[in-house]
């Protein structure tokens, strides 16, 4: 299970493999959806529901191939396997202290804020290699490779620029990360026990050692709450991710020598967090604040199952592979 279990044999640092590999698989399978959602989001013209998500799918994949839905995925990897890996580590590490020594009554109320500080201390930990992978996503002709596009950033706005966007980043991902773990912690416990008995006697030789219930039960359970867990988180802190995206590029000048695709031309960025959701407001009305919203949710909603799941499935296999069977 997510978070600190008592009977659990496995560590927090072998947690932290599974971690990794979440991050990696995540990654891969959902960087095309990072791609168009970015560019949807950062686009002046209109944009509500699906009107610019096919048009921008459409316009990358004829001006610049399907590797452009992978452009920065080198670094997205890098970033993902820190994001994921750090936020699993720091809230197993955050509820065992919580599990341990809070009053039961109290505990519901502190685990919720175990997913926050696990969503801060993520946001604050990946902020400059975000800034530099956004702005390869946009126009990796300019941003080149990993050196050469942390190179960029500096040269335009000094070491200040890696952490544009600092601020919306800790108001998104905190309470996102909070919502995102309480609802997975407290929907698919009640799934499990729904849909699949405890494993008992010989069929389950790990009973006492964290699999509790067969891979099969675990994985269904898992995809559905960090299915809910993932829409909910999203929708109720999109604001701070859209301020967030324009922030990260309010630095970013584009170079003339350089071609740049359609849809990363005509940007909307900000300068300030605060000014960024008035003018927005203002200028694109209520709905503004979502723009790209569902492109968002999918991507995750996605993200959310197959983080959830693979930590869950990789957690399940050490414990029955690598670590010596209980008697």
């Amino acid at each position: 299970m997510v978070g600190y279990e008592k009977d659990d044999i496995l560590s927090p640092n072998q947690k932290l493999i599974a971690g990794c590999v979440s991050g990696c698989v995540t990654r891969f399978i959902t960087q095309p959806l990072d791609i168009i959602k970015l560019r949807t989001q950062l686009q002046k013209k209109p944009a509500t529901g699906n009107r610019r998500f096919f048009p921008t799918t459409r316009a990358i994949l004829k001006e610049e191939g399907v590797t452009a839905f992978w452009h920065g995925h080198n670094l997205g990897q890098l970033h993902s396997i820190l994001a994921v890996s750090s936020q699993f580590y720091v809230y197993e590490l955050t509820t065992k202290y919580v599990m341990n020594t809070i009053h039961p009554d109290n505990k519901g109320f502190f685990l919720f804020f175990c997913g926050i500080f696990a969503g801060c201390c993520s946001a604050t930990l990946v902020i400059p290699i975000e800034v530099i992978r956004v702005r390869q996503m946009l126009v990796k002709a300019q941003y080149g490779g990993i050196l050469s596009g942390a190179r960029r950033v500096y040269a335009s706005g000094g070491i200040l620029a890696f952490y544009e966007g600092l601020g919306a980043s800790l108001l998104q991902m905190g309470p996102s990360c909070g919502i995102s773990f309480g609802v997975f912690k407290f929907v698919q416990p009640l799934i499990l026990e729904y849909v699949a008995p405890k494993c008992q006697g010989e069929h389950c030789v790990h009973s006492t050692s964290g699999n509790v219930y067969k891979p099969e039960y675990v994985l269904l359970a898992s995809t559905a709450a960090g299915s809910l867990a993932g829409f909910l988180a999203k929708t109720f802190t999109y604001p701070f991710d859209l301020a967030k995206r324009r922030l990260q590029i309010s630095s970013h000048v584009e170079d003339p020598s350089v071609k740049v695709p359609k849809t990363s031309k005509d940007l909307v960025r900000c300068h300030n967090l605060f000014d960024c959701l008035r003018l927005t407001l203002k200028k694109e009305g209520f709905l503004g604040l979502y723009r790209g919203w569902k492109v968002t949710v999918y991507k995750a909603q996605m993200t959310s199952v197959i983080a959830f799941s693979t930590y869950e499935m990789i957690c399940h296999a050490l414990r029955d592979h690598l670590i010596p069977k209980i008697p």
